[in-house]
Formats: structure tokens, sequence, C-alpha cells
């Protein structure tokens, strides 16, 4: 018998023996492998399962009311006919805001009561564009009302039309009634008495250091500009 002859069992025993190891291993993960996707599994059913918070997702359904049981005080000119185009324009009372100017909005209430006694009352809110357009058919003059097509940050949900209250609810006095179409409203008017000019400096300052802005020809008229939201026609529903 030759040494090939004998040698050759052996060698296909080793190779058996090769393959059951390879094919044990391929049916048979190691245990640090199975442990890797067991873990990647659960992360993932955790992620998945887990509220998604969006803060500010602007999406047409994410909005955040603001009621009078936050303090504020509420008066929707445009759901009367109290506004300057002697019409109901909104369909009932309801202030809706984004999330982000709605937490400023909130925020700046629960500083000024507890700081000074005082309250926010607002007029206007978020704004549905086919809003914008009965008001800009009344008055089509930009210094006032925002083009539609252009749009208002109301119209976005990033701005209010607001002034201050004492602590009996009581407007302080700015000078003119909201929404009066005139100089003596505008915010670079000086020649005004200084009750008038110290208290649209408070409601300003006020304003400012909660991010919000105003501009020059309506001392009630503040926006989060800081914020971007669309332009939306949606409309709430009246309860």
């Amino acid at each position: 018998m030759s040494i090939k002859a004998i040698r050759l069992p052996k060698i296909n025993v080793l190779c058996s023996l090769f393959l059951i190891v390879i094919f044990s291993a391929c049916n048979n993960p190691s245990p640090t492998s199975t442990k890797v996707d067991d873990q990647s599994s659960s992360e993932m059913e955790e992620e998945l399962s887990a509220p998604i918070v969006k803060v500010y997702d602007y999406d047409t359904l994410v909005w955040k009311e603001i009621t009078e049981e936050s303090g504020v005080i509420l008066d929707i000119r445009y759901a009367t006919e109290n506004n300057f185009t002697k019409k109901q324009i909104y369909p009932c009372p309801r202030c809706f805001l984004r999330p982000a100017m709605a937490e400023k909005i909130l925020t700046l209430q629960r500083d000024i009561k507890s700081r000074y006694g005082m309250n926010l009352k607002l007029f206007d809110c978020y704004r549905p564009r086919p809003a914008q357009q009965k008001l800009w058919d009344i008055v089509p003059d930009a210094r006032y009302v925002t083009p539609p097509s252009k749009g208002s940050m109301h119209n976005r949900g990033l701005a209010v039309d607001v002034t201050l209250t004492d602590e009996a609810g009581h407007e302080l006095d700015m000078g003119t009634e909201y929404d009066f179409f005139g100089y003596e409203a505008y915010t670079t008017n000086k020649d005004l008495p200084q009750e008038v000019l110290k208290n649209r400096n408070i409601l300003t300052k006020l304003m400012n250091v909660h991010g919000m802005k105003g501009i020059r020809t309506e001392w009630w008229h503040f926006s989060l500009k800081s914020e971007k939201a669309p332009l939306d026609e949606w409309e709430w529903e009246c309860e």
C-alpha cells in the first residue's frame, strides 16, 4: 500500500470536519453577532413606539389655541362688527397661533401677570387668507392691510394684534383705538402725551424681550419674524 493510499482517508476526514464546522458557523451566528442584532432591533422598536414631538412642525394641522383660561383677554374684533370694516369677517372668535408664537404669548402673559399684575389683550391672531382678501377688498391700502398676494404674518400664524390691560382689565391708554388708520397710531409718532408714550414703550419692550417685533404704522401689531411658516388658508371650526 502506497503512502498516498494511506493518507487519502485522513484528508477526507479533515475535509469533512472542516465543512461541518463551516456549515455550523453559517447556521449558528456567534453570540456576539446575535447580541448586536438584538440590540439594534430593540432600539428600532423603541424609536418607532416612542411619541414623536413636533415642536415647530408647520403643517396645516399643527396649531395651538390661546384661550382665556391662560389669563390672556380675547377681544377678537373681526369676529364682530366692531372693526374698521363694520362687518363680521370671522365666523366666531377664536385665537390660533403656530406653536412657537403661542409659547411666546403664554410665557409673556405669565411674566407680566406675576411681575406687574397686567394682562395681554389680543384683538387678532391667525388670520386665514380668505379673510385677508376680504379686508383688502374693503381697504386696499398696503400701509394698513397686506395685499393677499404677498400675505401677512397673521396668515402664517406668527403675528398678533395686542395691547395691555391693568389688573382690573382696563386697557392702558395707547393714544388711539385698535385699527386706527392714521399717523396718530404710528410708532414713530412722538407727538403724544407722556403717559401714552410710556405705555407704548412698555408694550414694545415687553414684546421685544420675548422676541416679537412691531411695525411702523400700527402700535398694536407684533410678529415673530425669527420663525418660518407658510401662508395658510385653514379656517377653524366654531364650537
